[in-house]
């Protein structure tokens, strides 16, 4: 197993909150997990919670409503936000379980999770969402140079935006899955070249929280294997 890098995260977390000006987790969150060398990359808009609800540990909820995180440290005991919370948004594990061979525990050590921009808000409105992913750049590059992945997977974000931030060279493989009724991209993928010339599969997806329903419909996983095998 890949030992988590505490002492990255914890200088990571130090500078971004110099940079942004962000008090204390209850205005941020960065991490969903320890942060290591994984074949998945998990990226998500940006974390939800109203961060007046927050209290500055970013585990515990004001009014007592569940948790908002595993750890207030930086996971040390090998916490994970998508095994060991209970968020609507966790239903993206219907897509991550399988492709780790079925073993939920493996996604621990499989998959690392974050998302575009750090910025806590309850709904993606009540921030500037543009100036949060930019301001989450440079952090997050670090990020996707340590964890090396071979599988960037998109929920809810779209490829473009990913692409236009991180990548050196991208292109499309195939066209896009639309689901009309609810007019979301349900599957799109594309060959990306990540920092550190790392060659990776990206695969957009609609968000775990209200579209999970699309994964079996649509046949995500066997269409993301099928491109897996094609392109590792």
């Amino acid at each position: 197993m890949n030992k988590p890098l505490i002492k990255v995260m914890e200088d990571l977390e130090n500078r971004y909150r110099s940079a942004s000006g962000l008090l204390d987790r209850s205005q941020y969150k960065i991490f969903y997990g320890p942060l290591r060398r994984a074949e998945i990359l998990v990226l998500g808009i940006n974390p939800g919670g109203e961060p007046s609800n927050m209290l500055p540990d970013g585990v515990h909820h004001k009014d007592g409503a569940g948790i908002g995180a595993a750890s207030a440290s930086y996971y040390e005991n090998d916490e994970n936000d998508l095994l060991d919370c209970t968020w609507r948004e966790n239903n993206v594990l219907k897509l991550l379980v399988p492709l780790v061979g079925g073993d939920r525990e493996s996604v621990r050590a499989r998959v690392v999770k974050t998302n575009m921009a750090f910025r806590r808000s309850s709904k993606v409105t009540k921030i500037d969402i543009q100036q949060a992913k930019a301001e989450a750049v440079p952090f997050l590059r670090e990020m996707i140079e340590i964890v090396k992945p071979d599988l960037v997977l998109l929920a809810g974000v779209k490829l473009e935006d990913f692409c236009v931030r991180y990548c050196e060279l991208w292109s499309s493989i195939g066209d896009p899955v639309i689901d009309n009724g609810v007019k979301q991209t349900v599957f799109a993928a594309s060959k990306m070249t990540l920092p550190s010339k790392r060659v990776a599969l990206g695969i957009q997806v609609a968000h775990a929280s209200q579209f999970s329903w699309t994964y079996d419909r649509y046949g995500v996983v066997d269409r993301i294997d099928a491109l897996r095998e094609v392109h590792e």
